[in-house]
């Protein structure tokens, strides 16, 4: 239905951005999510915002919302996105990353005119110390990247199927308020907040195209409004800057007003972890017309502010 854009993960950390950024668009949006981690309250009460709870693991459920809707754009980024849940249950990784992608592929399949899945820039080769652009070399060394590399597999098959036209678009290091994981942000901001301004972490070598799931937000839907002459499409999403994770703690210190000592200990250190993994986001910037508008330091002062201060109030 026209105007109509469904967000399926939309209660989530990037999802609730878009969900934001669709309606300040004058869209009516469709959320559609299971609730295990996104949340009513990152919402806006509108008639314009429609709140499906439904799994991505129940076809017929998602059918009929799809069915219901009728909407003319689909954003797909229900996933398990935090890598240790990932190796610690394989199964229940693939059932929603891959299971649950096929699904929404075959609701979806004949019936929306623009379906933008979101993958990730983490099944890019990790020996490219290079920017990474759209056509470079794919070898992901976990499971995540493989449900994800999987999914853009099942994705491809849609297209070529011709059952719907598809863009994949690949996420580099979102950061920013409403995060539902604990990635390495939240990991920090926890720790400052229960007053321990010697920080715990795990490797301290890698480097990251860290940038504000606002930023991500505003090019998904950049995305949906650029018109596209080929069936299927692939862009990088990402802030095109890489930090340290020890730039990034000097950053978090400045944020909160408190310098912040680091201690790296073996049981936060991944045994498998990338030296670096930097975008090359030139290709949405000339399509799209999108280039990212805040920087780390933004997105870690709006978690400071909005999330950790009232935290070490309580």
């Amino acid at each position: 239905m026209k105007n109509n854009y469904l967000v399926i993960g939309g209660a989530g950390f990037i999802g609730s951005h878009l969900t934001d950024v669709c309606y300040a668009n004058g869209k009516n949006v469709i959320v559609y999510d299971n609730f295990s981690l996104g949340k009513m309250e990152y919402l806006k009460q509108s008639p314009n915002v429609t709140v499906v709870k439904g799994d991505i693991l129940d076809p017929k459920a998602l059918a009929d919302c799809i069915d219901k809707y009728q909407p003319e754009v689909v954003f797909h980024l229900a996933a398990i996105h935090f890598i240790p849940a990932c190796e610690n249950d394989p199964a229940n990784a693939l059932r929603i990353n891959v299971e649950g992608t096929q699904n929404v592929l075959n609701a979806t399949a004949g019936k929306t005119p623009k379906l933008i899945f979101t993958s990730t820039g983490a099944i890019y080769d990790p020996e490219i110390t290079s920017a990474l652009n759209e056509n470079s070399n794919i070898r992901t060394g976990d499971i995540y990247g493989i449900t994800k590399l999987t999914a853009e597999e099942l994705v491809k098959y849609h297209v070529k199927k011709e059952r719907g036209h598809a863009i994949i678009a690949r996420l580099f290091n979102a950061v920013g308020p409403r995060e539902t994981n604990p990635h390495l942000v939240p990991a920090i901001m926890d720790q400052l907040a229960e007053g321990n301004w010697n920080v715990e972490l795990g490797n301290l070598y890698p480097k990251r195209d860290y940038i504000h799931a606002r930023d991500i937000a505003e090019g998904l839907f950049a995305i949906s409004q650029t018109e596209l002459s080929t069936e299927l499409e692939i862009f990088n999403i990402g802030s095109g800057t890489e930090y340290t994770v020890e730039e990034l703690v000097s950053l978090c210190g400045e944020a909160s007003g408190s310098p912040i000592t680091i201690e790296s200990v073996e049981s936060r250190r991944r045994k498998y972890d990338r030296p670096n993994q930097l975008a090359d986001i030139s290709k949405m910037k000339s399509i799209c017309n999108w280039s990212p508008q805040r920087n780390l330091r933004i997105a870690l002062e709006e978690v400071w502010q909005t999330e950790m201060v009232e935290k070490i109030k309580r």
